[in-house]
C-alpha cells in the first residue's frame, strides 16, 4: 500500500467507517507507522493519529486495535485513551474549533444583549405607559370634580361669621354627591350696611368668584346661593364686606366652607 493506493481507494473514509478488510487496514496502519509525515498530515482526529503512531498491539486483529468495529473508528477510540496526550489533542481541537466557537460566544451574546435592550425596553414603556395611565386617570378626576352640575336638592344653612380669617371650615360639608345648591344665610341684624360684597377664594389665595351688591331682606338676612360643583375638594374662604353710603367697603367678616 502506497500514497497513491490510499488517495485512490479512499482508504482513510473506510478506514474512519470501518469499511476495511482486515489486510488492507493492518497495510494501512503499518504504512502510517513507517510514515509518520504523511500520517502527521492525514485529516483525522489527533486522537486517532496518536493511535496509529503506536507500535501495534499482537494481540490485535489487525496489528493495531484489539478489533475493528463496524462503527467509526474514532468512537472505538473514545473508550481506550492508555498513552494518550489529552492536553495535546484539547489544545488542537479547541484551535481547530476556535473560529467557530468564538463565532457562536458572539452570535450568542449577542442575543443576550439584545434580549436585555428588549426586556428593558418593555419595562420602561410599561412605567411610561402607567405613569401617562395616572395622569389620565387624575386629569379625568379633576374633571369630572369641577364640571358643573345640575344640583339635585337645595340645603339651607346659616353662616356664623368670625372676626378673622378661619384656619379651619366654620361650616363643614363634605364631599356632595349628587350636587346640592347650597343656600346660604347671613345674619346682618347688628350691621349698618345694606349691602354687601362676598369674595370666595380657595384656602391657597386662588381667586374663584365675588358677589357685589347684595342687598339685605326684610328680616336684616343677607342670602346668596352656590352650586356645589363649583367647587372642587379642600377648603373656602368667604370674606364679607359691606357697602358704605358712600360706596366704600368695609370689612364685616369671615366664614370658611368645607368641601372634603
Amino acid at each position: 500500500m502506497d500514497r497513491n493506493y490510499i488517495q485512490n481507494e479512499h482508504i482513510v473514509d473506510r478506514y474512519l467507517a470501518g469499511e476495511l478488510t482486515v489486510r488492507e487496514a493492518r497495510e494501512f496502519e503499518q504504512f502510517c507507522l513507517e510514515n509518520p509525515a504523511f500520517l502527521k498530515q492525514l485529516p483525522i482526529p489527533v486522537r486517532l493519529k496518536a493511535r496509529l503512531a503506536r507500535k501495534p498491539l499482537e494481540a490485535s486483529e489487525t496489528g493495531m486495535f484489539p478489533a475493528i468495529p463496524s462503527s467509526a473508528t474514532r468512537t472505538a477510540l473514545e473508550v481506550n485513551d492508555e498513552g494518550f496526550d489529552a492536553a495535546e489533542e484539547d489544545g488542537k481541537w479547541e484551535r481547530s474549533s476556535s473560529p467557530a466557537a468564538g463565532g457562536n460566544r458572539l452570535v450568542v451574546m449577542g442575543l443576550a444583549i439584545a434580549l436585555i435592550a428588549a426586556i428593558g425596553g418593555l419595562v420602561a414603556y410599561g412605567m411610561h405607559a402607567g405613569a401617562l395611565s395616572k395622569q389620565l386617570q387624575d386629569a379625568q378626576r379633576k374633571i369630572k370634580v369641577t364640571e358643573m352640575q345640575a344640583p339635585a336638592s337645595v340645603q339651607k344653612y346659616r353662616l356664623q361669621l368670625v372676626g378673622s380669617k378661619p384656619t379651619q371650615p366654620t361650616l363643614a360639608l363634605g364631599w356632595m354627591q349628587p350636587p346640592q345648591l347650597l343656600e346660604l344665610t347671613i345674619d346682618s341684624t347688628e350691621e349698618r350696611f345694606a349691602t354687601y360684597q362676598i369674595t370666595v377664594n380657595k384656602a391657597d389665595g386662588t381667586f374663584v368668584m365675588q358677589l357685589n351688591r347684595i342687598a339685605r331682606d326684610s328680616n336684616k338676612d343677607v342670602q346668596f346661593r352656590l352650586n356645589s360643583s363649583a367647587f372642587g375638594p379642600g377648603d373656602y374662604l368667604l370674606e364679607i364686606k359691606g357697602y358704605t353710603w358712600k360706596g366704600q367697603l368695609q370689612p364685616v367678616g369671615w366664614a370658611s366652607l368645607g368641601f372634603e
